[in-house]
């Protein structure tokens, strides 16, 4: 059995789409804190590239995230055509026929990469990771899973993993969600609500992710029992996050009720910033395409809509947006962050 893992007190959160660079993964890592590059959509070959480039960076170890969510029969075959998405592209002046992206890895091929090139820990969300867990073991790698309940945090236990992240409903990005049990509402209990429980439920390091944005919140959380915080948001506006100037500057001005929890950006709800994309939708009272191809029939859409403001494009973000005063380097954060966890200095 391998040891405990004991992250440092600051993570930063895994955030597809471009945003977790390898530079901001190695300056998370390389200033004290655990970085994790974002794993889902890319390909094997993008992988190892971001792996090897942040291993050119910092010779700390980091982490690669990966998604696993459950994809009901009939959801990864069909078109890509919507009429909502139809209307964008004509507003966007785009052809109108979406193409494809490429083919992202699966998860065993990126596991595969990740064994490979020996990355030290691997998280997962949307999922149980149980199906993974005596393979990753047996490499040595450290298994995270991620739970916005008790129960699924249980499950993320009793799976064997070394670590579980307790995403609370203020977290921006895809909701971690994978146990209903039955129910059609979305479970969306709060950080502060689900830290305590998950820390009594399970014997596992916890770390606490959703509304984490400064010292003040860090503190909360470790108060509550949790080994780390995870952040996500915050690292949006580090200078070495992929974030275009039109997501920043979204970022800086928003407040914590321009989010809304919503499954028209991939096909699974998410916390993002209100924008014209999803007014669209709810105008038209249509539902998006399913997981994943909603996304993918998206892509271009997201594409072109980030060279200029994000209107058409997912802005995820979380709730705790007033806290996000300026950009920074991701150094300067974790190492506010890390004063305010280790002496009573507010930050």
């Amino acid at each position: 059995m391998s040891p405990p893992w004991r992250p440092p007190p600051v993570v930063q959160a895994p955030m597809a789409g471009g945003w977790t660079t390898p530079a901001l993964v190695a300056a998370v890592s390389e200033a004290g804190g655990f970085g994790f590059l974002a794993g889902a959509r890319l390909t094997a070959d993008e992988l190892r590239g971001q792996i090897a480039e942040v291993r050119r960076r910092t010779r700390r170890p980091f982490g690669v995230n990966l998604l696993i969510p459950t994809v009901a029969p009939g959801d990864t075959e069909g078109g890509l055509d919507h009429p909502v998405l139809a209307r964008i592209r004509r507003r966007l002046d785009l052809p109108s026929q979406p193409t494809a992206p490429p083919r992202p890895a699966t998860v065993d091929e990126a596991l595969d990469v990740a064994i490979q090139d020996r990355v030290a820990v691997v998280s997962f969300a949307m999922g149980s990771p149980a199906p993974f867990v005596e393979r990753l073991h047996r490499a040595g790698v450290t298994v995270v899973g991620t739970a916005t309940t008790v129960a699924e945090a249980e499950e993320v236990a009793a799976a064997g993993a070394d670590a579980v992240v307790a995403q609370g409903a203020e977290a921006g990005g895809h909701r971690g969600t994978f146990l209903t049990g039955g129910s059609r509402e979305l479970p969306l209990v709060g950080t502060m609500a689900l830290v305590p429980q998950v820390v009594d439920a399970v014997a596992l390091p916890v770390l606490a992710a959703g509304g984490i944005m400064d010292g003040r919140g860090a503190r909360a959380a470790l108060a509550l029992g949790a080994a780390a915080v995870q952040l996500g948001t915050r690292f949006l506006l580090a200078s070495e996050s992929g974030a275009p100037a039109g997501y920043r500057r979204r970022l800086l001005k928003a407040v914590e009720t321009d989010t809304v929890v919503t499954d028209v950006f991939s096909g699974r709800p998410a916390r993002g910033l209100r924008n014209p994309f999803v007014e669209a939708f709810e105008a038209a009272g249509d539902a998006p395409l399913p997981w994943p191809r909603q996304g993918q029939a998206a892509a271009e859409i997201y594409r072109r809509s980030l060279e200029t403001d994000g209107d058409w494009a997912p802005l995820f973000a979380g709730q705790g947006l007033r806290l996000a005063r300026r950009e920074q380097p991701a150094a300067e954060i974790v190492a506010e962050l890390l004063a305010a966890v280790a002496g009573p200095a507010r930050a």
